[in-house]
């Protein structure tokens, strides 16, 4: 790798180098960077594009969209568990799945592990209600592979699902960090 260096600047005066920009990398580490540099552009992207989609939704309706998709996705959870899986205060995802709760989106399930906990279900209105958010995913995501041969999204896909699970392990491996207590060895 490239090394920077700077000038000492005087007492009183701020001594700070503008980060490494992919020129000044060498090898692998510029295409990290550069791969950095494109989920930026992907994530502003999908954003803009979730927001478009959910036009005339509130900013709470396409959070608790989310809710919905994780629980459809991977079956009941506990809240807890749920909080966790969204990265989100477990106050929050409580607020969301009353209101889903009570649109009759979600429904409480009895722990079959513990008789004194919960789980979380979506309900046929809901698995009806994901459907058709997905339905209108898949119309406006075929326009941006349009042009893209059956080879090409068979590699995109193998790319972003090996590239979700390392999200994940980083996700993981973050949290595992930030939850040791100083002192303690992860």
């Amino acid at each position: 790798m490239t090394t920077r260096t700077t000038t000492e600047e005087p007492a009183g005066t701020s001594a700070s180098t503008p980060p490494a920009t992919a020129s000044d990398l060498d090898g692998h580490e510029a295409l990290v960077a550069a791969v950095a540099d494109q989920v930026g552009r992907q994530l502003r992207a999908l954003h803009s594009f979730k927001a478009q989609i959910a036009r005339g939704e509130s900013d709470v309706e396409r959070a608790m969209h989310v809710v919905l998709y994780v629980l459809a996705d991977v079956g009941p959870l506990r809240g807890s568990a749920l909080a966790e899986r969204l990265g989100t205060d477990p106050s929050t995802t409580s607020r969301q799945t009353g209101e889903l709760m009570r649109r009759g989106l979600l429904r409480k399930l009895p722990d079959p592990d513990d008789g004194r906990a919960s789980l979380l279900d979506v309900t046929g209105t809901g698995h009806e209600v994901v459907a058709q958010m997905k339905q209108r995913r898949h119309e406006h995501l075929a326009r941006a592979v349009d042009g893209f041969s059956d080879e090409d999204l068979a590699t995109f896909t193998a790319l972003l699902s090996r590239f979700a699970g390392g999200l994940e392990r980083a996700r993981t491996d973050c949290l595992r960090t930030t939850t040791t207590a100083p002192g303690e060895n992860a």
